[in-house]
């Protein structure tokens, strides 16, 4: 199975037997691999340093010996030395500033570009099914917040609607305006309500307080992503999300799907109607430990999320995150196969390791060099 069908059919690669999926992956792996250590020198130093190239990848089980990039180091001066290609070459920049405040800065060329769309576009076809509807989206628009993830892969849900909203603005949400879309759509379209489950979730509470009688619509969806903890340090519980979205919004629960993902990585895990978040077929989750990531875990325990990320060209989709949680590889009762991915929570205290090579001393080697080099002049005729 080539990359090409992973990311034109994923609703198909994703329901292949696990011997076929494993070799694939594999594959496709192997060779950004390949075309990260050939072509991007901070890499191959990481490379170099843990004593392994592309030719050590021979099957399934030596992807966790692909050296990874830990996510800090898009927050880091310097960061340019991370890209595989040049600056010139970076189509888009998304950025997230995280819970340190410190932006993280992830660019990407045009085929990561286009690939990613077409893979995210066909999940969405997959585990959806929208061709038609209205969504009103509790977030930003692109056109106010133009380098933020999460609007970035909402925003492409866009094609597949007749109409939409947006209705955030200025940070600001106005549950009113809210309710009188949902209203003005009633009877004509299907209504989709798309946004981070904290957004949605105060939607409810108004809904609530106002005793509002509303029924979404037999097809209609809640699609999410984003943290389930509120500004004020309160966890939403799912169950009791779920609850309330069934008590005040009509909807069912399997219709309510989240996501996973992170702006560093094109890994956008959905759930289906099970609540299981499937990896897209061109990623593999590694689970790490937490004192020792060199070590991988069995699926099922908990650890540090490692994405493996075979579409990036810009730079080593090859990341270890903040994030702490577990995979499974068993069949899902949707009929999907591979990995599925749970999140638990985000990394606190120790680190879960660092590259070989840090981002400064490559750059001041690389300038060390520079300055050593003897001039060349050319001799008058």
């Amino acid at each position: 199975m080539e990359l090409a069908t992973m990311l034109g059919m994923p609703g198909e690669a994703m329901r292949v037997p696990g011997d076929t999926w494993r070799q694939s992956l594999t594959d496709s792996l192997r060779k950004a691999f390949a075309l990260h250590y050939q072509r991007n020198g901070f890499y191959r130093a990481q490379c170099d340093a843990a004593g392994v190239n592309p030719t050590d990848i021979h099957g399934f089980g030596d992807l966790r010996r692909i050296p990874l990039l830990p996510v800090g180091m898009f927050k880091q001066a310097g960061a340019h030395a991370l890209m595989t290609v040049g600056l010139p070459d970076v189509e888009m920049e998304i950025r997230s500033t995280g819970t340190g405040g410190v932006p993280s800065v992830a660019r990407r060329d045009a085929l990561t570009v286009t690939r990613a769309s077409v893979g995210i576009l066909g999940c969405y076809r997959d585990f959806f099914g929208i061709s038609r509807g209205a969504g009103l989206f509790l977030c930003p628009s692109t056109a106010e917040v133009p380098e933020m993830g999460m609007v970035k892969v909402f925003n492409l849900l866009t094609g597949l609607l007749d109409d939409h909203r947006y209705l955030v603005r200025d940070y600001a949400f106005n549950p009113e305006e809210a309710l009188g879309c949902l209203r003005h759509w009633e009877n004509r379209m299907t209504r989709h309500i798309i946004g981070p489950p904290f957004i949605v979730a105060r939607f409810m509470r108004y809904l609530e307080l106002e005793a509002i009688p509303l029924t979404l619509d037999p097809e209609s969806l809640i699609i999410m992503l984003g943290g389930w903890k509120q500004y004020t340090g309160r966890s939403i519980s799912r169950e009791e999300f779920n609850d309330r979205a069934e008590r005040f919004l009509g909807i069912d629960r399997t219709r309510i799907r989240d996501m996973y993902g992170m702006i560093e990585s094109n890994m956008l895990a959905i759930e289906c109607e099970r609540h299981r978040k499937h990896v897209p077929p061109w990623c593999y989750v590694s689970i790490r430990d937490i004192g020792d990531p060199a070590i991988e875990l069995e699926p099922g325990k908990t650890g540090g999320i490692a994405i493996l990320d075979a579409l990036n060209t810009a730079y080593p989709g090859f990341l270890l995150s903040d994030d702490v949680g577990e995979v499974d590889d068993s069949a899902c009762p949707c009929g999907r196969t591979g990995q599925t991915v749970r999140f638990r929570r985000r990394r606190q205290g120790a680190e879960l390791g660092c590259c070989a090579v840090s981002i400064e001393r490559y750059l001041d080697s690389r300038q060390v060099v520079a300055e050593c080099e003897p001039a060349i002049t050319t001799a008058p005729a």
